[in-house]
This record gives structure tokens, C-alpha cells and sequence, in this order.
């Protein structure tokens, strides 16, 4: 604040909030703290923001400050700047000012008319104004006030006090043309602002001061900045309500197995200006006994935003709380457009930070396979270019088991980059060398091992030339082949002899082609072939045909396909195929068991459906989706493997550089966002992966953390090893976690967005395979 008798363009100023001494009032409803956004003078305001009254609610919110001149005699005006911040229609804003002594309301009352958005100049007449019970020159409480808590939202600045002749002055910070002239510009466009849209602004202020405040009063407090953590399962939006906690006492704990991956995220948000050139870094970590847990092992990445326009057709989902078990139960909303976390850009060594945003740090620990069984610990450092650091307490203990270097469950995933079919500018995309669809060939190979570390084989369901051997060889010699399609087949049109003919000349000679070179490589066995995507039973008859012609052709290799056969090959034609593949809502226990005990498998898949409340993976999906998806409802639904139809819709006309922020299009498939699009192209055509991806994988290693439970039990059952738990515990306690607690997941459609439940899960198994010896 400024010192009593400052003078700025010729007038006396009061309060200008640029020290640190502006108040902090939180109320249930309502609060008021400094901003350095909506400033009209220096970079700093106060900002009063107000709950949307509802019957009920207390009334009269409001803010008393102390001027720092009490005589006033000399002044006919008092001039406030208010930036009135969004509602959905004009409120009213009220001022006493009045001595030290009797009620508030014996001093000199003022009122304005707040328009819904936009800048406005308070002018207080004070010249034989002044009720008999103020005198003017005794002046000690500024009181601000609203007469409920209404959709108030304002900045106040540059309190002045005017005498006869002198003018008020102008706005001139730099905020002035950076956020008010904006506004302006915003209000003049949008003749009323919604409610949601106020909601949304009402509760990412309250969000980032309830952030902030958590922040201060923890154990790793900063002058300039908050650190926060959140888990990987989360999506923390960079301005809208932030609902992470901040750092536990002992600092930020990993706990995985080798060859395992697991992340956390370290926020970082600005407590006043923004901040310059942010790092996080980490060094070496150790254990009791000195054994190093190198730093290269541990990635600090800046996670990148993508801008969201307009809501997408599929809603998202969320829990509340219920009495009874599971303790929770599942709901849906429509979700919010603006910046939403995608992008990991792993090429940024720092980052800068704006003003009243939280920046996610991607920590993501990268277990070796050799790593001595443990716990070490370490340090992460947060530095601001010119400002402080921060240490951060790093532990990170290793499992004594491994899970494996390919996937433990057969997944089919399509890499094949190019535009969405309907994409506008398809064209001109395929045609230009430096789009994302063409550039990443560059580095071809390196596409291949990055997608091998999220468990995916560069493959292609709809491929009609030849696998990529070479990038098949290349994952084999390293233990990571999955499976791989030898060519995508369609039905014939009809059955008769002539369209039948057509399509073995079409078809057969490069299925062969491709058989004959896995079977001469030794790589057969990874090999699949896959057709017929989503067709329904009119094709059914034409499908037999074509897949008792493929079996002669490629013997051995199992026929695939998500034909709609609601049976799934128990009955007539398709009982000839191998795989059958619903969708995830498609899918169901009973008839898959049957299906299996004749012989065929029963997988299950996700794209644009099924919606909320069943899980998938699009950008405004809560990560932990993908997750349970992948690992929990897996473990207790039993698909013999997971299918996905693409990852590498990219409609974007150039690659990521630069951020956080990025210009990356996340409409992928017609309107969604990240349907067929978990990766993304960083600079020259470089991999990025995304959070969704980062949380399919982890669920993939929840499921090997299972599988090697089940291993372990049924060692243990046939006594070929011993426990540390007697009278059979362990053994009660493995089958209830391999059937997957409710707290967990209650339905396919009902299951935990806590990430605590998840890594209580998690960690129990991985106790239970520690102790069997």
C-alpha cells in the first residue's frame, strides 16, 4: 500500500496494493486477496470475490481496510478503479467510510452499479457529503461491502483522493492493456456471460487461493512460488479450480518395480508476478548402504496444454460419496472447454510461469531392471531464474520383483499416422513434408522403441502392404515384441464364385507374402491377422467364407476381427474366427467363459465409445480412467487382451515447439478430443507422450503386478513356496485382491476415481509377492 500523502498525477493516493501488506480474508463464501491481474496502476490490484447467493447463505460479505490518512477535510472526492470481473447481469457495490469509534454504518455511505463486465471509475462526491457522526478529519475504516453475496467479482486499485480542481487520474499499468483492454474487447463481443462460466471463474480463483494458502503452510513454504503435489492419475488444469494438496511432510515418495515406470506431479504456481525460467532437477539418489539410484533415470518434464473450444459430444465422469459399499457412486457432466494437460514436453529445460497459473512438472521415475531392491532417497531442486530454489524431499523404494519387458497383456494398438478422414485440411496435410503425418518418419526407429516403452508394437489393424520387419527385429532383440498384423481382410461382396474370386486375387498373395517372411524370421507366433472392422450380420456369411480361405492361407495364425457377433463365435457362420472383440459395454463374463471353453478368445476395446460412466480416454477424461481401465477392471473381467484403433490422428498442420501452452489440435476423430490420438509430435517430428498414455501403461503394469500374484499363489497352493503370514492369510488376502476390492471397482460402469485406493491396491499385491518366498 501506498504511504500516506503519496501524490500520483496530481492527486493523493490511498491504496495502490503493491507491497505485500494487502489483506487476505477467506470466508466461506467469499475472499479477498491480492491479484497481479485487472491492475489499473503498477501490476498489483485487490480482488473481491463473491459465492452466488442462494437461500440460506450468510449475507453482507464484506472488507474493512485502514486508511493511512485520517484527515480527509481537504478532499471533495474519492476515486476508486473497479474492474468488474463477470456476472450475468449488473450487481451493486457499497462503501462506508467512518471513523474509529461507533457502528459502520454512522459514516458516509456510497454505492455503484458494477456492469457485467468491464472497467468502470468510482467517484465518491465527499464535499458536504460527510454525515454530522464523521467528522472528515478522523477517518480510520474503509469498509467495502456487497448486500449478498451476490456474482460480485471485482478488482479494486488506485484508492485516490481528489481535491477541488484536480483530476482523476487514468489507467495506465501494464495490466491496463494485457487483461482489461481484452475484457473490454470480450464484454462489447458476449452480451452476457453464462453461469457456468462464472461458476467456472468463481472456483478456479477460490481454487488457486485455497492451492496457494495449502502451499504456505506446509513444510516446504516459498516467497514467490507454491509447490503442490498431484498424483499421475489426475488432471490439473493450469486455470481452473486446483484441487491438489500440497507436499506431504516427508516429501514426494515413488514406489515401483524394476523395469517399472511410475510419475508424479510437482506444481509449481506463482504467488505474486509470474515467474521466470522454472527447473526442476534432480540428482542421484541413495540408500543406508551408498548403492545409487542414478538421476538418469528420473525425468523432470514441463507437461504441455492443449486449448480446448468448444465441449466435445461425450460427457466425463465423476464420483460422490455414498453411506453403503463401495462408498461411492458415479456420475456424469458435461466438461468445461479452455487449457486442459496433454502433452508431456520432455524437450523443455525450463519453463515461465504467468500469474494466477499452476505449472505441472512431470516426475516420472524409470526403474532399471538390475536396481537393488530398496528405498533411496535424494533431493528435487525448483529454481526461478533470479530467485530462490527449493529442495524437495525425493524417496523412491524398489519392489524386489520385476514386471515384464513386453506387455503382459496381448494388446493391438494402431500406429499409423494421417488426418481424421473427414479432416478439412486432409489433403493439403498428406501433401506437406513438414505436417506431423510426415515429419515423425524421420525418425522412424525412434517412434518404434518409444512406443515399445508404453507397451505398444508399432502395428496397424488396417494395414493392406507389410508389417515393418525391421522395426519388429528391432524390439525382439530387446524382449519387447508384441504381436503384430499381417494385413487388414475384408468379406467379398457377395458369395458367389465371381466376387469370391476377386477377392482371393486381392487378398491372399500379400497375407502369404507376409507369412511367409514372419514364419522365416521366427516371429510367427506374434503374428495375427486382422478384418472386418465392426460389420454386423448381414456380412456374416460372406465373412465365413473368407476366413476358412484365410485359415488354409496363413495356417496357424489366429483370424480377428470386432465383427458384432453378440455370441462371440458360439453359433454359426463366425464360428471359424478366433478373436472376437466387443466393445467394453459389449462385453460380458458368462458368455465370454463359454466362448473360451470352445476355443476362442474374448477380447474387449474402447474408441469414441462406449461414454461416461464407463471408462475411456479422451483428453477431459480423468486419467485414472485409462488406468483402472487397463489394470483393475482387467484383472477382474478376464479380456484375454485389449484392442485400439488408433493412437496417431494427428490433424494438426505442425509439429509442437515451444509451450506450455502449445497450438496442438486435440480434435482428433469428428468432434472428440484424443479419440485416436494418445501421442503427439514434438520438434522434427520427435515423440511426446501424453498423460493418458502415461496412465495406459501404468495400468498395464498394475496388471503385471497381478498376474505375478496369481503366479505366486498358486505356487504357494501347490507348496513350492513359503509365506511370512501363517494360518492362511496370505493366501485369503491374494484371492481378494486378484478379485479386485469394490473400494476399487464396484462395476464396469461404478469404479474409484481416488488414486489412493488404486495405489493401496497396488501396493498390497506388491507386498503380498514380496512375502512369498
Amino acid at each position: 500500500m501506498a504511504i500516506a500523502g503519496t501524490q500520483a498525477m496530481g492527486a493523493t493516493l490511498l491504496f495502490d496494493f503493491e507491497g505485500d501488506d494487502a489483506p487476505e480474508v477467506k470466508a466461506r463464501t467469499f475472499h479477498v486477496g491480492a491479484t497481479n491481474a485487472y491492475a489499473t496502476s503498477g501490476t498489483r490490484g485487490l480482488r473481491f470475490c463473491c459465492d452466488p447467493w442462494r437461500q440460506g447463505m450468510a449475507e453482507w460479505p464484506s472488507f474493512t481496510l485502514k486508511p493511512p490518512i485520517s484527515d480527509w477535510s481537504g478532499f471533495d472526492r474519492l476515486v476508486i478503479d473497479v474492474v468488474s470481473l463477470g456476472g450475468t447481469k449488473e450487481e451493486w457495490l457499497y462503501l462506508y467510510v467512518a471513523g474509529g469509534n461507533g457502528p459502520i454504518q454512522s459514516g458516509l455511505g456510497a454505492k455503484t452499479l458494477l456492469p457485467a463486465r468491464g472497467y468502470v471509475q468510482w467517484i465518491v462526491p465527499l464535499k458536504g457529503k460527510w454525515p454530522k457522526s464523521t467528522p472528515p478529519d478522523a477517518i480510520k475504516r474503509f469498509h467495502v461491502y456487497t448486500d449478498h453475496p451476490q456474482s460480485v467479482d471485482v478488482v479494486l486499485d488506485r484508492v485516490t483522493l481528489l481535491a477541488a480542481g484536480e483530476k482523476p487520474p487514468v489507467a495506465d499499468g501494464p495490466c491496463v492493456g494485457r487483461d482489461i483492454l481484452p475484457l473490454a474487447i470480450a464484454c462489447n463481443a458476449e452480451c452476457a456471460v453464462t453461469n457456468r462460466t462464472l461458476k467456472a471463474e468463481v472456483a478456479r480463483l477460490r481454487g488457486y487461493m485455497q492451492f496457494c494458502a495449502k502451499a504456505a503452510k506446509s513444510d516446504f513454504p516459498c516467497r514467490t512460488m507454491a509447490l503442490g503435489l498431484a498424483t499421475s492419475m489426475e488432471n490439473v488444469r493450469p486455470r481452473s479450480a486446483i484441487k491438489a494438496g500440497a507436499i506431504p511432510k516427508g516429501g514426494i515418495s515413488v514406489r515401483l518395480a524394476r523395469r517399472e515406470s511410475e510419475g508424479v506431479q510437482l506444481l509449481v504456481a506463482p504467488l505474486g508476478e509470474g515467474l521466470r525460467n522454472v527447473r526442476v532437477k534432480v540428482g542421484d539418489l541413495a540408500d543406508k548402504t551408498g548403492t545409487v539410484f542414478s538421476s538418469k533415470n528420473i525425468d523432470c518434464d514441463v507437461v504441455g496444454y492443449v486449448n480446448l473450444h468448444r465441449r466435445p459430444p461425450n460427457p466425463v465422469g465423476y464420483n460422490v460419496p455414498t453411506k453403503g459399499p463401495p462408498g461411492y457412486s458415479r456420475k456424469t457432466t458435461d466438461p468445461d472447454t479452455g487449457w486442459w494437460p496433454d502433452p508431456i514436453l520432455d524437450y523443455l529445460d525450463g519453463v515461465d510461469i504467468e500469474s494466477e497459473t499452476v505449472q505441472d512438472f512431470w516426475v516420472r521415475v524409470n526403474c532399471p531392471e538390475t536396481q537393488k531392491a530398496g528405498t533411496y532417497r535424494g533431493m528435487l531442486t525448483v529454481s526461478v531464474e533470479g530467485g530462490e530454489k527449493a529442495l524437495v524431499p525425493l524417496s523412491v523404494r524398489v519392489n524386489d520383483f520385476e514386471v515384464p519387458a513386453a506387455s503382459p497383456l496381448p494388446v493391438i494398438v494402431t500406429f499409423e499416422p494421417m488426418p481424421a478422414p473427414h479432416w478439412k485440411e486432409r489433403k493439403a496435410l498428406l501433401n506437406d513434408p513438414l505436417a506431423p503425418v510426415n515429419i515423425w518418419k524421420r525418425h522412424r526407429l525412434e517412434w518404434g522403441d518409444f512406443l515399445s516403452r508404453y507397451y505398444i508394437t508399432m502395428d496397424s489393424l488396417y494395414h493392406t502392404g507389410q508389417p515393418d520387419f525391421e522395426i519388429l527385429e528391432r524390439l525382439r532383440s530387446r524382449g519387447r515384441l508384441g504381436l503384430f498384423n499381417l494385413g487388414y481382410w475384408k468379406y467379398p461382396a457377395t458369395t458367389n464364385d465371381a466376387h469370391f474370386g476377386k477377392w482371393r486375387e486381392k487378398t491372399l498373395p500379400r497375407l502369404k507374402k507376409a507369412y511367409d517372411e514372419a514364419k522365416r524370421r521366427g516371429m510367427i507366433d506374434h503374428a495375427y491377422c486382422y478384418g472386418c472392422d465392426e460389420v454386423t450380420k448381414e456380412c456374416f456369411d460372406a465373412m465365413r467364407l473368407a476366413a476358412c480361405e484365410l485359415k488354409k492361407t496363413i495356417p496357424g495364425v489366429p483370424i480377428s476381427t470386432t465383427a458384432r457377433d453378440k455370441s462371440y463365435g458360439m453359433t454359426p457362420p463366425l464360428d471359424v474366427l478366433d478373436w472376437f472383440t466387443p466393445l467394453v459395454s459389449q462385453y460380458f463374463a458368462e458368455p465370454a467363459k463359454r466362448s473360451r471353453e470352445a476355443g476362442h478368445q474374448v477380447w474387449w476395446y474402447i474408441c469414441c465409445g462406449p461414454p461416461a460412466p464407463y471408462p475411456n480416454m479422451f483428453v477431459e477424461c480423468p486419467p485414472i480412467e485409462g488406468r483402472v481401465l487397463m489394470g483393475a477392471q482387467t484383472v477382474r473381467m478376464r479380456p484375454d487382451g485389449f484392442l485400439y484403433y488408433q493412437i496417431s490422428i494427428w490433424n494438426s498442420p505442425r509439429c509442437i515447439e515451444g509451450g506450455p501452452f502449445t497450438d496442438w489440435l486435440a480434435q482428433s476423430w469428428m468432434t472428440w478430443h484424443g479419440d485416436g490420438q494418445w501421442t503427439c509430435v514434438g520438434p522434427d517430428g520427435k515423440p511426446l507422450p501424453t498423460i493418458r498414455l502415461e496412465n495406459f501403461r501404468d495400468g498395464l503394469e498394475d496388471y503385471a503386478y497381478a498376474k505375478l500374484l496369481e503366479q505366486k499363489l498358486r505356487e504357494v497352493e501347490s507348496s513350492k513356496l513359503k509365506v511370512e503370514s501363517d494360518g492362511g492369510v496370505w493366501v485369503s488376502r491374494a484371492k481378494e485382491l486378484l478379485a479386485v476390492p469394490r473400494e476399487v471397482m464396484d462395476t464396469l460402469k461404478n469404479f474409484t476415481d481416488d488414486p489412493a485406493v488404486l495405489y493401496r491396491w497396488r501396493d498390497a499385491m506388491a507386498d503380498l509377492i514380496e512375502d512369498a518366498k
